[in-house]
């Protein structure tokens, strides 16, 4: 009798995050890595109703893949090619397939509120959902590197949503020169 691999998944992992890539929950935002340790409340995009929500998710290492950077005018995101981002108009594209001008499904923290958030603010930022408004984000040639940069192999982690469905997304979250963003990812 053989042994099998348990390790190994049945089928292709697809729509995952590089290690260090942060999601959106509601203690804030939180690296995929850390999120792996147990349920979490996603803060999720329903695109029904152009509201953020929060659902219970958990995060699974799925092993090393390919990422790629996605750059945007408000900081970058580190996914595998074949992740989904949610555009602007409510379709889908695999990161690896954007191009530059492509207008992704952003948010921001509420700055009339006061919740701005800066690069010091990792951990601490006030990220609920009721501090979330819709952002102007837009993928773009950020020089030195084209919007869309190959990364290599990396650690990456796979996000799932507690009863799936269609509309299934998350939340990913960065920090740059423009301030705190979100982009939603279907999942």
């Amino acid at each position: 009798m053989g042994s099998e691999d348990v390790s190994a998944p049945a089928q292709p992992i697809g729509r995952c995050l590089a290690a260090g890539q942060r999601v959106c929950t509601a203690k804030g935002a939180v690296t995929v890595e850390e999120l792996a340790r147990s349920a979490f409340e996603a803060i999720c995009y329903d695109r029904s109703t152009r509201r953020y929500v929060t659902r219970t998710a958990k995060a699974a290492p799925a092993g090393r893949k390919p990422v790629v950077r996605v750059h945007t005018d408000k900081g970058p995101f580190d996914l595998t090619p074949d992740q989904p981002v949610i555009l602007q108009d409510g379709e889908l594209l695999m990161a690896g397939e954007l191009d530059p001008g492509t207008r992704l499904c952003a948010c921001t923290v509420k700055p009339e509120l006061g919740h701005l958030v800066t690069s010091a603010d990792f951990g601490k930022e006030i990220l609920d959902r009721d501090h979330l408004t819709e952002a102007d984000c837009a993928v773009t040639n950020w020089y030195p590197v084209p919007s869309v940069e190959a990364l290599g192999e990396s650690e990456v982690y796979q996000v799932e949503i507690a009863g799936g469905g269609a509309q299934s997304n998350v939340v990913v979250w960065t920090i740059g020169p423009g301030g705190g963003i979100g982009i939603a990812i279907a999942v």
